[in-house]
């Protein structure tokens, strides 16, 4: 079997487990377009609080990074370290299947399920609560992508460090509630008192915001933002192939 097929045929058996898990499929796909829905009542009226704009604007790219921290550490590093804590990857590690293969499968699936998440956000925002088109998409397109491919490689490294699929649920959860709470995923900003806001500034969770936000809104580019962002890509993913452990 070529490692194509193998990347293929992984993949679409990880998909399909994922869409088994209604708690995952929940969290990540079902509870953005809540929270859109329940703050659409708001409007999207420019507002001077926000910079002048509005708040359907301003939250959409937010929960966009929602869905990306969602899956990035939430869901891949308990997979993995559960996998592992169960024998899986000891199991394949037997096969002609190699780690690449079994960290490629997973970044396919969290791609598409996070850009199905971006998808159906964007389709209800439009069509219900006015949302703007993006001010520079190929801007916001190039934010989404490193964003997605940076947590996905934060994620990796969670699960090669850390040893049960417990141990990582609680260290994924404890990094990923004040990030979602802190960073404007959830909420904007400009909401938070400023120590909470100089706060945020150390989470990597605000920066995917800020690199969404800003061309989605204001049509430029947020260079510091992607430049951490690509740091993060770098780096997560020289860790996570080097700590990849099959047991």
């Amino acid at each position: 079997m070529s490692q194509t097929t193998a990347l293929t045929r992984t993949a679409w058996v990880e998909l399909k487990l994922f869409l088994r898990e209604p708690g995952a499929a929940f969290f990540t796909l079902v509870l953005p377009v809540l929270l859109l829905v329940f703050n659409g009542s708001t409007g999207n009226d420019p507002d001077a609080a926000l910079g002048g704009a509005g708040f359907i604007d301003v939250m959409v790219p937010g929960y966009i990074a929602l869905v990306i921290a969602t899956l990035g550490l939430t869901n891949l590093p308990g997979l993995m370290a559960t996998y592992r804590e169960r024998g899986v990857l000891r199991r394949l590690q037997a096969t002609p299947v190699r780690p690449s293969t079994i960290l490629g499968a997973q970044l396919l699936v969290h791609s598409l399920v996070a850009t199905i998440g971006l998808v159906v956000l964007v389709a209800v925002g439009a069509v219900a609560f006015d949302l703007r088109a993006p001010q520079a998409p190929v801007a916001v397109a190039a934010a989404y992508v490193i964003s997605v491919l940076g947590f996905a490689a934060f994620g990796f490294v969670l699960a090669a460090l850390l040893p049960t699929g417990r141990s990582a649920a609680a260290v994924s959860f404890a990094l990923y509630l004040p990030m979602i709470f802190l960073s404007g995923a959830v909420m904007p900003r400009q909401a938070l008192p400023d120590w909470a806001e100089r706060l945020s500034d150390a989470l990597p969770l605000t920066y995917v915001v800020e690199a969404l936000q800003e061309p989605w809104i204001s049509g430029t580019w947020d260079v510091g933002a992607l430049a951490l962002l690509v740091a993060l890509v770098a780096a997560g993913t020289l860790l996570s192939t080097r700590l990849f452990r099959w047991s």
